[in-house]
């Protein structure tokens, strides 16, 4: 099956996983490893809020969204998907970020796929607007409640999201991975 709607989260799927946890480290002067990111709620981790961390992150290092790289495989798999599919980019990421959001993509070379911010974990509504016949994701929540509405969910296998488990989840390792799955459609 081909010109598929693929959904595609950005931070943990195109970017490592583990990411921000340098960045995150720095601010609360932690020494926290990715063994110990067993849980996506990482605000608890670091003793805080959701929206303390975020403030933390952006004032003090707003550059590590435009210093994240693309994981192994991920360029060459979303280009030779975008040949024969509909991609789009959907992410929680708030419209506050997507100027530094669209300059690091254009930096990557993946401007040409559609971008939606959301501001909100809450993908379903837009992966349904969407048609979205597959949706990459690593976050546990999300890929359950998408699961649940109908999508299928190629998930990123993390030490945050190791619980999940569903009938339309297929999780995978990489990249390459990920292009298997989609090619046996």
């Amino acid at each position: 099956m081909k010109n598929l709607n693929i959904c595609i989260d950005i931070d943990g799927t195109v970017t490592s996983p583990y990411h921000y946890m340098p960045y995150l480290n720095s601010i609360y002067n932690k020494n926290l490893t990715e063994e110990d990111f067993t849980t996506v709620f990482w605000a608890e981790l670091y003793g805080d809020t959701l929206e303390g961390m975020l403030d933390k992150l952006h004032s003090n290092y707003l550059n590590s969204y435009s210093e994240a790289k693309v994981v192994e495989g991920a360029k060459e798999v979303i280009d030779e998907l975008y040949k024969e599919n509909n991609l789009s980019f959907v992410t929680a990421r708030s419209a506050d970020l997507e100027e530094i959001t669209r300059n690091w993509l254009k930096k990557q070379q993946l401007s040409h796929v559609p971008l939606y911010l959301l501001g909100t974990d809450k993908k379903l509504d837009k992966a349904k607007e969407l048609k979205c016949d597959i949706f990459i994701e690593d976050h546990p929540r999300n890929a359950l409640h998408l699961a649940e509405g109908g999508i299928k969910v190629i998930l990123i296998d993390c030490n945050y999201n190791k619980n999940v488990d569903h009938e339309n989840i297929i999780r995978v390792s990489c990249w390459k991975e990920i292009k298997g799955v989609i090619d046996k459609l």
